[in-house]
Order: structure tokens, then sequence, then C-alpha cells
């Protein structure tokens, strides 16, 4: 039986917003005779405070109260910038000038990634959908992906807006053989910096990790929009050229743009 993990992290700030949209273009565009199991690593916080986005405020209690009864777990942030040393990040420079505030939030988010990427680990799945929670989804995940898992093994499908140089990271569809490159890529932190000469920096983080691990990156159109913890809307540019990093992804998102051609035209059959 196909069977398919969903994987939550970070930090679920409007719950009452945002999971409805989840239900609806996620977990229902999903096989219905997959199994499917839903995991979450989730920071247990009691107020958001991000000076780069104009957040802060109370986290309501209530916004966790969706994932009861999935398997995850909730965690402080206490020891997580000890874990993976980040005076030593720090001193790669601070990406966003904010006095390393959104280089912080990065690690713990990246950490919140790797956890629940080790609890899906022992449920061996075909595929690995990533989602932040704090997302309304306004499209739904393309369901054919979900065919023909052998041959998309080393696939990663990543949302085809917002690259930033790199690729965009808010959430992805991962094939069986991929899925850990995606999911552990904090551990991969200081050899991105020192192979690029670059500070850390998310999104190209992870085009540098996928890189490495010789997936094949596809397209999606799925489209979401975070939301703040006052209820607002983001204003994201879906736009494909908006933010693509034109010198860094010429030739890359040409190249995966014929790769998800050739991608859904794989013949709809049963593998051996």
């Amino acid at each position: 039986m196909l069977k398919i993990a969903v994987a939550f992290f970070g930090i679920p700030r409007n719950s009452e917003i945002c999971f409805p949209s989840i239900e609806e273009n996620i977990l229902a565009q999903l096989p219905s005779t997959a199994e499917v199991r839903c995991f979450y690593h989730l920071y247990k916080i009691d107020e958001v405070h991000n000076p780069r986005s104009g957040e802060a405020a109370a986290l309501d209690a209530d916004n966790y109260a969706v994932f009861q009864g999935m398997s995850g777990r909730l965690d402080f942030t206490d020891g997580v910038l000890d874990r993976w040393d980040f005076e030593r990040v720090k001193e790669q420079g601070d990406t966003w000038g904010d006095e390393h505030v959104s280089l912080r939030n990065l690690i713990y988010q990246l950490n919140s990634l790797r956890e629940v990427t080790a609890m899906v680990e022992a449920f061996e799945p075909d595929f690995v959908v990533f989602a932040r929670p704090d997302n309304f989804y306004h499209k739904p995940l393309p369901a054919y992906v979900f065919k023909r898992p052998l041959a998309r093994r080393m696939n990663v499908y990543i949302p085809d807006w917002q690259w930033w140089g790199g690729l965009n990271d808010r959430f992805a569809i991962c094939g069986r053989d991929v899925y850990k490159a995606y999911g552990n890529r904090i551990e991969r932190i200081f050899a991105f910096c020192e192979a690029t000469g670059r500070k850390l920096h998310s999104e190209r983080l992870l085009k540098f990790v996928l890189q490495q691990a010789g997936a094949k990156v596809c397209l999606m159109n799925t489209t979401a929009s975070r939301v703040r913890i006052t209820g607002a809307y983001a204003d994201e540019s879906f736009s494909p050229k908006r933010g693509m990093g034109k010198r860094e992804n010429r030739y890359f998102h040409a190249f995966a743009r014929v790769r998800t051609f050739l991608d859904r035209r794989l013949r709809d059959v049963p593998e051996q």
C-alpha cells in the first residue's frame, strides 16, 4: 500500500484560519487508497515576537488543538540555539540585517523540521508532504504526484514562486529517497556557507542540499499565504518571475519546468 506522511513543523499561528485550508487543499488531495499518517513537531510558546514581520502578540493555546490525534510533540525552544552552535552561525553574517533575529527564527524552524523528519522515518513513507501550519493554502496539491512512487522516489515538488535565488521552502512533496535531505538540512549549514561563501540563507540552503543529494526538482503551482498572529495575510507574490533570482536560477528553473512537463507525462500504470 502507498504510504504518505504529512509533516507539520514550526508554530501554528492561526489554526482557525489555516487548518481548514490544510484539510481541503492538502489532506483531501491525498489518494484515498493510501495509508496516510500525520506528524508534527511544534514549539510551545506563549507569544510570537518577530520585528521583521511586525508580529508581537500572545499565541492562543487553541492553535494546537487541531493537531491532537496526530503523532508528534510540543517542545520549548530552550537549548536549540546552543545545539546548532548559533554563535558560529552568526559569525557567517547577518543575512537579514535585523541583529540576527530572523536568523535565530530560521534555526528554530530548521530544528523543528529535523525533529519531525526523525518521527517520520519509522513509518517508511513513499512520499512526505512537508507543510508549515501557519500558511493558508489557496490551491490544492497536485494529485498526480502520488502515482508511480518508484519512478518519483528522487523527486521533490517545490512551489513555483518566491525562490529568492534558491528554492521556495514553505512546503514540499518529497519522494522516499530524498525527503531526509529536505528535512535534515540544518545539518548542512556550515557546509553550505563554506562551499558558497555566503551567509546562511533559507532558500539558498534548500537548493544547495537538494543539489548535493541529487534530487530531481519539479514545480507545482500550489500557492499559500502566511497568516500573521493578528490574522492578517502576508502580502505574497505568486509570480514565478518575481523573486526567482535571475542569475542563480536562469537555467535551473528552465530545466525544472522541462522536468515537470515530462514528469506529468509518466504513464499511469501500476509499478511492479
